[in-house]
């Protein structure tokens, strides 16, 4: 329950943070939050990556629909989720 505990703070640190990436030589705006985008980064790190190109992997990768901030987001809980359930294994 601690880890809950710990989550929930981030909770009200939600403001948004903007910043430029670059998507296929195109500079670009995304809104995410702080949390967000330390996670980001450190995906790309582990990846072997930067940020953009990461960025441009989900770019490419979206619903039309989707707008690319929560693409991102849902890529990267999507990623967390499966790095965790192979950690458990």
């Amino acid at each position: 329950m601690l880890e809950s505990s710990e989550a929930s703070l981030f909770v009200s640190l939600n403001e948004l943070k903007k910043r430029n990436i670059k998507i296929n030589g195109m500079r670009t705006s995304v809104r995410l939050e702080p949390q967000v985008w330390e996670i980001l980064h450190d995906v790309a790190h582990e990846i072997g990556c930067d940020v953009n190109r990461l960025c441009e992997f989900i770019f490419e990768r979206k619903s039309e629909e989707s707008s690319l901030s929560s693409a991102i987001r849902v890529f990267l809980i999507s990623y967390l989720n499966i790095k965790c359930k192979k950690d458990k294994q």
